[in-house]
């Protein structure tokens, strides 16, 4: 089988998928994170705790703001490209297809 550099819809669409579940279990551990540091702020109220509490608050927020953002928007911009792709080979065999047919049959065979 002949190797080629040509990507799939599917190819594609996998790999904005990846993007996005990255994105997800990133989130996840964000979300367990917190939950720990709140349960140690639970369990001793000290400064310093509360300390670790506001800047883990701080650090998750930047995180999403920042790195899920940024796997969220790859996503969109692969997914976007893709059509753009698809769109501009539909008109280029559309093009080809319009083409006389004698010069048609030439760039067939």
């Amino acid at each position: 089988m002949a190797h080629s550099t040509q990507l799939n819809v599917a190819t594609i669409e996998q790999q904005a998928a990846k993007h996005d579940e990255t994105a997800q279990n990133i989130s996840a551990q964000l979300d367990q994170l917190k939950q720990q540091v709140e349960a140690t702020l639970a369990a001793s109220t000290s400064g310093a705790t509360r300390a670790l509490s506001m800047t883990c608050d701080s650090w998750i927020e930047s995180v999403r703001k920042s790195v899920l953002a940024h796997l969220q928007a790859m996503a969109e911009n692969i997914r976007r490209e893709s059509k753009n792709q698809g769109a501009t080979d539909e008109a280029s065999t559309q093009a080809l297809l319009n083409l006389p047919m004698e010069l048609g049959n030439f760039l067939v065979s």
